[in-house]
């Protein structure tokens, strides 16, 4: 029994917009891999968003899992950048404004970034509700957020990779909700030795 609230996400497979390096967003982009070996058989629930690309993932690597959907953890949606690349962007004025200071600049018909960032953190203090582990498959922004919302790492410093698993670890669940930063912080390759042991 987990007396502590350990919370690992992992990002989605690649799409063909993550491929062709563009900016996919609320984009309903399906995922390239379509068979894998399974992470693990075990029955558990995963929690990811809406996107099809997050369920095609638990689906993939969680065969018996059930999957919880909640829209408050899609990604960012770009607006007008969605589904471009930085190639066709990097001459429109509104794109460079917006690289250059991404938390207070909005994509045209874009999502403001304190709005994406208040509903990920409802939803994670919704869904974490009290010690015990949990798994989620989301998006870049998500977990970039997440680092940032535990003290690991600000926003523009943090990585999402795919293929890695980023494990958030508090003693109690009264210090996730107060905001205190994480205890302790890893990440490392998605196998099942490293999602069972917190178990």
């Amino acid at each position: 029994m987990v007396r502590r609230v350990v919370v690992q996400l992992m990002r989605h497979e690649k799409t063909a917009g993550n491929v062709e390096r563009k900016y996919v967003g609320q984009t309903d982009d399906p995922i390239v891999l379509i068979d894998r070996e399974p992470v693990t058989e075990a029955a558990f629930t995963v929690y990811g968003s809406t996107l099809q690309r997050c369920r095609q993932t638990a689906n993939l690597y969680f065969p018996n899992a059930v999957y919880v959907a909640d829209a408050r953890l899609c990604e960012l949606h770009f607006g007008d950048f969605e589904m471009k690349t930085y190639e066709q962007l990097k001459g429109d004025a509104c794109y460079r404004a917006w690289i250059d200071d991404p938390m207070n600049v909005t994509p045209p018909n874009g999502e403001p970034f304190s709005q994406f960032t208040a509903r990920v953190r409802h939803a994670i203090y919704d869904i974490v509700s009290q010690n015990g582990q949990y798994v989620f498959v989301v998006h870049g922004g998500v977990i970039r957020y997440m680092q940032e919302l535990c003290g690991v790492a600000t926003f523009q410093q943090a990585t999402a990779t795919h293929n890695t698993l980023y494990t958030f670890t508090w003693d109690t669940i009264e210090q996730l909700k107060e905001g205190a930063p994480c205890t302790s912080f890893s990440e490392g390759r998605i196998t099942a030795k490293q999602l069972m042991q917190n178990s």
